[in-house]
């Protein structure tokens, strides 16, 4: 009897922290889908923080120690397999998707695209992006770059690939879901009016133009909320309890809570409106005007509750 208590005992502990592991994974996911909102300038990963030190290549961070992985600018950072995808420039109409490997150092390309959406997402070893070369839409290919095939055709406004599933925004500025597995495509809402979107848990939030506000929608399309009027512009990131966006009427960037839409909180004023907000940890990245002429954006730091910290520093 003792032995029967003591195994259930051990396979109740392994549940617990398979669930913990989990929660924790899918929190890390949420993230990353934010900061990829935000053009994937910043990815935290165990402890390191990889970003891209706009435009000198991607840095990595850990404690007081920084490194430099690459020399390109970097976009959609995304972690898979010891390695960090992203893309950067080829010309003005190509982009080239590459990898930095974290064992020993090297960059290797995948594919040159055709793409006007700078994100893409790893889903069951496929690389999903938007092409618009000979015909519009959602693509998919190998790891190796290899076997390209439209999943989704059209003029693809904004997308993401979650759980198995890609949420986008048609021409029409509507909320769609497609299934992998059946290749079904479901409206989710048709009323959205939606532009830049970001699926969360079991929601897909996204800014109306129209009502000049924040809205979300259950990823079953079976309820549509407003989240908050504070939320005046496309550039928002939904990152744990908070929602942190850039105000238009104040030109600062500030954060609210999900549960309290009516408060809001100033953490940096900035200079520019094509800003873009990526979070990692406790930190938040944002872009701004360049103190460098040769460039017209550089990237900055402050603590999510508007706390000053050491610059980021830029060679001249």
């Amino acid at each position: 009897m003792k032995k029967v208590v003591r195994i259930s005992a051990i396979v109740g502990v392994i549940i617990v922290v398979v669930l913990v592991i989990s929660k924790i994974i899918g929190k890390q996911q949420n993230r990353e889908n934010g900061n990829v909102s935000n053009m994937g300038l910043v990815l935290e990963h165990q402890g390191t923080t990889y970003y891209n030190k706009y435009e000198k290549g991607i840095f990595a961070v850990k404690g007081d120690t920084e490194t430099q992985l690459t020399d390109e600018t970097a976009y959609s950072l995304t972690f898979y397999d010891d390695k960090i995808y992203y893309m950067t420039i080829a010309d003005f109409n190509q982009v080239v998707i590459k990898y930095v490997d974290l064992k020993n150092g090297n960059v290797k390309n995948v594919a040159t695209i055709y793409t006007s959406i700078s994100k893409f997402f790893i889903e069951d070893e496929r690389i999903y992006y938007f092409t618009n070369h000979s015909e519009n839409g959602i693509c998919k290919m190998d790891l190796n770059g290899e076997n390209e095939t439209i999943v989704v055709a059209g003029n693809i406004q904004d997308f993401q690939v979650s759980e198995k599933e890609i949420y986008y925004i048609n021409e029409e500025n509507q909320i769609c879901r497609w299934k992998l597995k059946s290749g079904e495509s479901v409206p989710l809402n048709e009323a959205a009016k939606a532009k830049k979107m970001q699926v969360v848990e079991e929601w897909i939030y996204y800014y109306n133009e129209f009502e000049n506000a924040l809205f979300r929608v259950s990823k079953n399309g079976k309820k549509v909320e407003l989240v908050s009027v504070l939320v005046n512009h496309e550039i928002y990131n939904v990152c744990g309890k908070y929602v942190y966006y850039y105000d238009k009427n104040t030109s600062k960037i500030a954060r609210m809570q999900l549960k309290k839409s009516n408060k809001c909180e100033n953490i940096v004023d900035i200079a520019v409106s094509k800003t873009r907000i990526n979070v990692a940890g406790d930190v938040l990245y944002y872009l701004d005007q360049s103190k460098d002429e040769s460039q017209n954006y550089q990237i900055y730091r402050i603590k999510i509750n508007g706390e000053k910290m050491q610059d980021i520093e830029y060679e001249r």
